[in-house]
């Protein structure tokens, strides 16, 4: 049996690959995604309505890389709660996010059964508004 912490890195390596596919291969087939706070707006998603809104917001990054600032661990419950921040290249420059995420693992503990994400609501909204719509308007050429 894997360990929530094995899995929890797993979930880092694949985000860090910066690969959809590796990305959605940490995560049960009833993995549900929550982008929280709740005042986002964002509603729970599904794995394939996960792909839908991730899948646009890909492209605009270069060198993705997430770092992990703190774990804790509860394997009895099967949760794992991550500190990270991330890095990246963009058309625009530098950017840099802050992340707490708690997720649920499978009773075998080998995917993410409930992925909930805590992001940097403020610089979050304002930078992928800007990331989104210089794509959009790059595609459009």
């Amino acid at each position: 049996m894997a360990s929530c912490r094995e899995t929890a890195e797993a979930l880092v390596t694949a985000y860090n690959s910066y690969k959809l596919e590796n990305m959605m291969d940490v995560r049960s087939s009833d993995c549900i995604n929550y982008i929280l706070p709740h005042s986002l707006g964002q509603k729970p998603m599904d794995n394939e309505q996960y792909m839908a809104w991730v899948t646009p917001r890909l492209p605009p990054f270069r060198n993705f890389t997430l770092t992990v600032h703190d774990t804790v661990v509860d394997e009895a419950a099967r949760k794992v709660v991550l500190h990270m921040t991330s890095t990246a290249s963009t058309d625009l420059g530098d950017y840099h996010n802050e992340y707490m995420l708690k997720l649920h693992m499978t009773e075998d503990r080998r995917k993410v059964d409930k992925f909930e994400e805590f992001v940097d609501s403020g610089y979050s909204s304002k930078v992928m508004k800007e990331l989104l719509k210089h794509q959009s308007r790059k595609s459009s050429l």
